[in-house]
């Protein structure tokens, strides 16, 4: 592994411009694969995405500069691919020869991103993007990754640099400690899911080298699509919570609207047939998704668990499978909701024998300084997300296994909760 010299990046971008963004790959590969699919189903639509803090213990908006900001998002909203990329692009086959076509990858070839509307006022960053639903899909894990690398860098930024290089001494040790770990369980499966609330570019791609040298098959690849490119690793993604909340948005009548996720199912099982089929469930909850899933959802893949008590969740979807007649063996759950390494650990013990379960491992992989600068307790990860809020006009929800990572107006969450069937939920703390 290259050496990288931390401190020296992190004063370095005291004096000069040093955008956390540098490519249009640098976002989580589930944008490309969901990108090609709204550009065929949903090439007209327009969204809004909008940034939503769901930690307020951290005042983010305090510590970010509003024309770094801006300078930052202007720079990535210039990025265009280039003929590298889309070559790497097209020579994807993880899970389909040539899995991009070339009326998505010319789309791509001359796309930008859209105009942002950004405004900060009473310490809160007020940053929305809208337009076309495939131009603006891509922002939210390129915005994420900015705000959050801005912040770090700073309540980093006047500590001396003696303590600079203990606080990352620190940080690389909780790192080995975990792998470390890790490799004493070697069943377990991971990948990097951290890309959208990470430290930074720089300590994700170091993280990322020490993995795939530490840890070899249990390190199965990573979701940031120029990781994946630079590290010759499997990147990894299918679908997100945005395209279930926009269908459902679009329909008319409750009836069209608890029939959507189902259709977006469909449809991308008719666009990436066998490999792309994993299920993300919990959008209006796993519990009605499961009760009115048609038969023919036995045959995909698997299931990725995001919120909700992870044990219940897992037990919810192997027992749907069983009463279809699929073999929960042959089946993938693949957790992704604020893992760390004991959690991992258990969940593989609880559920190795009975399926295969698979660990998303996000902000506590790419984002772990707690307790790194004693008494500093503004340095660790923290909950934030991009969420499509409105589509043509209309708001979008998500309701979520767990109703603290609900999205949307209040009356619009009340009248999908009493579509979907609804009742009262159990709130968990949301780690990240």
């Amino acid at each position: 592994m290259n050496p990288i010299d931390f401190v020296g990046a992190l004063r370095e971008s005291v004096h000069t411009f040093s955008p956390p963004v540098r490519s249009r790959l640098d976002v989580d590969f589930y944008k490309f694969t969901m990108g090609q699919f709204i550009l065929k189903y949903y090439r007209d639509t327009q969204v809004v995405f909008k940034l939503i803090i769901r930690d307020k213990d951290i005042p983010v908006a305090a510590h970010i500069n509003e024309r770094e900001l801006r300078d930052c998002l202007d720079y990535v909203m210039d990025l265009q691919f280039s003929r590298t990329d889309l070559y790497f692009l097209r020579g994807i086959d993880l899970y389909d020869k040539y899995m991009f076509k070339e009326d998505y990858l010319d789309y791509l070839r001359t796309s930008r991103l859209p105009p942002y509307q950004l405004k900060m006022e009473d310490g809160q960053i007020e940053l929305t993007f809208s337009g076309s639903w495939v131009d603006v899909s891509p922002w939210e894990t390129a915005a994420l990754a900015i705000i959050s690398e801005l912040y770090y860098r700073s309540i980093l930024r006047d500590v001396p640099a003696h303590e600079l290089e203990i606080i990352y001494a620190r940080a690389k040790d909780k790192i080995y400690s975990k792998l470390e770990k890790l490799l004493r369980h070697p069943n377990i499966r991971f990948a990097d899911f951290g890309q959208r609330r990470r430290h930074s570019f720089l300590w994700q791609e170091w993280v990322v080298g020490l993995t795939k040298e530490m840890m070899g098959a249990q390190f199965t690849g990573t979701s940031n699509t120029w990781m994946a490119f630079h590290h010759d690793l499997p990147a990894i993604g299918t679908n997100a919570h945005e395209l279930p909340m926009v269908a459902t948005a679009l329909a008319n009548g409750d009836e069209e609207m608890r029939n959507a996720q189902y259709q977006v199912l469909k449809d991308w099982e008719a666009m990436y047939g066998q490999g792309l089929r994993i299920m993300l469930p919990d959008t209006y909850t796993s519990e009605q998704f499961f009760a009115n899933a048609p038969a023919w959802l036995a045959s995909w893949r698997g299931v990725r668990q995001d919120s909700g008590d992870s044990v219940s969740r897992g037990e919810l979807y192997l027992k749907w499978f069983e009463s279809h007649g699929a073999d929960p063996k042959e089946k993938l759950i693949l957790f992704s909701d604020g893992l760390d390494v004991d959690p991992m650990i258990m969940l593989d013990e609880y559920f190795h024998e009975r399926t295969n379960p698979g660990h998303g491992w996000g902000s506590l992989f790419m984002n772990d300084f707690r307790g790194c600068h004693t008494g500093d307790e503004l340095l660790r990860p923290f909950s934030m997300v991009c969420k499509v809020v409105e589509a043509n006009g209309r708001p979008c929800v998500k309701l979520s296994d767990n109703p603290t990572k609900a999205t949307g107006p209040k009356d619009e969450v009340e009248r999908y909760k009493r579509i979907f069937g609804v009742g009262e939920q159990t709130a968990q703390a949301v780690i990240v």
